[in-house]
């Protein structure tokens, strides 16, 4: 399959196209490229977790799209209605974080939120996530269009809870209080 455009040929191809790697030798040739080409080895470009109080399932929250060589991930949460507005939220994000920045080295957090959730906003901000931008009519939900609101947060922007417990993770990732 192709694409083209006048003179100009854009072939569908894959990662392992023998032609492209001799042509791509340099490292200056490839710096903006993605790190799918730096990095070809699998690395795990997400990581889920179940949140769990005394056994019994709260929700889930997770980095995606994690970016080893920019050092950065994007956040996703979500809590069953019957646990909303209890602190969980909070505490599993407040969690996450530090095991992003203080376990895994990421520098750079990032959330997607719909505009239609005012309380996932809420939250973000709370744990020190700043409005970026905007992705006007970004999201296609139930007939409507709805903005996709930007949030990040640095590593050097973070600040703790100063009554929370400080989580430690095993390789397994299972917590250790």
């Amino acid at each position: 399959m192709y694409v083209h455009s006048e003179n100009l040929k854009l072939f569908a191809t894959n990662e392992n196209d023998e032609e492209l790697k001799r042509l791509i030798t340099d490292y200056s040739d490839i710096s903006p490229l993605s790190e799918v080409r730096l990095y070809p080895e699998k690395m795990p470009n997400k990581q889920i977790f179940r949140i769990e109080e005394e056994n019994m399932l709260i929700g889930e929250i997770s980095l995606r799209t994690i970016k080893w060589y920019n050092r950065k991930a994007q956040v996703s949460i979500f809590i069953a209605q019957s646990f909303q507005g209890q602190g969980y939220g909070k505490k599993a994000l407040h969690t996450l974080i530090q095991y992003a920045f203080n376990t895994i080295n990421l520098e750079r957090l990032e959330a997607e939120i719909v505009a239609f959730n005012p309380h996932s906003e809420k939250l973000f901000i709370s744990c020190g996530f700043q409005k970026e931008g905007c992705l006007r009519k970004a999201k296609y939900f139930d007939g409507s269009y709805y903005d996709i609101l930007c949030y990040g947060l640095l590593r050097e922007e973070y600040k703790p809870p100063e009554k929370a417990a400080h989580p430690h993770f095993t390789p397994s990732g299972e917590t250790i209080r």
